[in-house]
């Protein structure tokens, strides 16, 4: 009797095991792209990519308005390092933002331009998404005194549903900020200095098609019950 009970409890497990979805994801890739720039002198805007320190090592740039003083402002945003493992739910880093405020000509510099971040995954293999969202953009004309520009942020995100295989995930991005406790709805930045806050997001999976067990399984877990049965029936009789 106790054999034909672990036997039952083995099966159990495994049927468990061998149903319930693992949750875990690996990231592979975060990068960004600077797009749909708006107002400003749009013959002065450039775009590259420059080496840094900070995470994927490559931060994609948007520089925008005449200078001033032989440097233009800009935008830039890196990817964060990987493979970066984390569960669904869990807040994780995607990026750092950063904003470079230089002298520029009144008029000249963009009012707002849109960040298009773009995830893929080593774990679950295939799973891919995009976000994307809009900065607005406060330049000072600096004519009587220095003041500080403002990259501003969006208060609210709609979620985006990407999926891979039978599941299906739900991508939530957060804000910018310090740390995910600490969301600001603005950089401000000082003319000629440096800015720069990390981009925060958490992803929950859940399934598209509910789990259906191998028949082996069925046939284990249903063999565990019968065999209970028989050896109840034995023992009565």
């Amino acid at each position: 009797m106790r054999v034909l009970v672990k036997i039952f409890c083995s099966g159990l497990l495994v049927l468990l095991f061998s149903t319930s979805p693992l949750y875990a994801l690996i990231l592979g890739s975060v990068t960004g792209e600077w797009i749909n720039p708006a107002g400003g002198d749009q013959a002065a805007l450039s775009y590259g990519d420059g080496a840094v320190s900070y995470g994927s090592g490559i931060e994609n740039r948007v520089w925008f308005g005449v200078a001033a003083n032989g440097e233009q402002s800009g935008l830039g945003f890196a990817g964060v390092g990987t493979p970066y493992a984390f569960d669904s739910g869990d807040i994780f880093e995607l990026g750092r933002l950063r904003h470079l405020n230089a002298p520029t000509v009144q008029g000249s510099s963009i009012t707002g331009v849109d960040l298009l971040v773009s995830m893929s995954f080593i774990d679950p293999a295939g799973l891919a998404g995009q976000v994307g969202f809009t900065l607005s953009l406060t330049n000072t004309p600096n004519i009587d005194s220095v003041s500080d520009d403002y990259v501003c942020f969006p208060t609210s995100f709609a979620p985006v549903v990407f999926g891979a295989d039978s599941a299906w995930y739900t991508f939530e991005l957060l804000g910018l900020g310090p740390d995910p406790s600490n969301l600001v709805s603005s950089l401000q930045t000082p003319e000629g200095c440096l800015n720069n806050a990390y981009l925060w997001g958490r992803i929950t999976a859940g399934d598209a098609v509910e789990p259906v067990p191998e028949p082996v399984m069925l046939i284990l877990f249903g063999s565990g019950f019968l065999a209970l049965a028989g050896a109840r029936i034995r023992s009565k009789g």
